[in-house]
């Protein structure tokens, strides 16, 4: 990536012990996720957009897994405009990115398929609802004959390959 990324630990799950103004959504003794800075010290800032209130349904180390990795998705998928009913490609489909993007395509009306390597992920993708949408990342022609068959006469509109850099 360009330039420098800053300190690590971008991503975090807190405690809100002290809050400004000119906000509502979350205020002192929330717990919350979002980006902050430097947010692997014992005190870290942020700003209030950035932050959002999270429920006892989500541990912190799950919280703060999801901050960049939705970030990534909503600001891929919002770059290609995606009309619902279009057909999407997501390579590494098992992964974080990938797993998102699935779910995300599903909320606003697009056809997931994804591409991954090893047996079980093509199993857990069917269990996490791609049933017969899932492709080999490991054999060319099996990717594409996976492909003719899920788009027949359709187009793939875009991909997502969270490995690039």
């Amino acid at each position: 990536y360009p330039g420098d990324p800053g300190p690590p630990g971008g991503d975090c799950a807190v405690h809100i012990t002290a809050a400004g103004t000119g906000f509502s959504h979350i205020k002192v003794g929330d717990a919350a996720l979002g980006h902050g800075l430097a947010a692997l010290a014992s005190l870290s800032k942020s700003d209030a957009r950035l932050m959002a209130a999270i429920t006892d349904s989500l541990s912190f180390e799950q919280a703060c897994t999801l901050p960049t990795t939705w970030c990534t998705v909503h600001m891929s998928l919002l770059a290609a405009r995606p009309a619902s009913g279009h057909d999407v490609l997501l390579h590494a489909g098992a992964g974080g990115v990938g797993l998102a993007s699935q779910e995300y395509c599903h909320f606003i009306g697009n056809r997931a398929m994804a591409n991954v390597g090893r047996p079980y992920k093509h199993f857990y993708l069917h269990k996490m609802g791609l049933a017969g949408r899932t492709l080999s990342s490991r054999d060319g022609s099996a990717f594409a004959l996976g492909a003719s068959k899920l788009l027949g006469s359709g187009r793939l509109r875009f991909s997502l390959n969270s490995l690039s850099a």
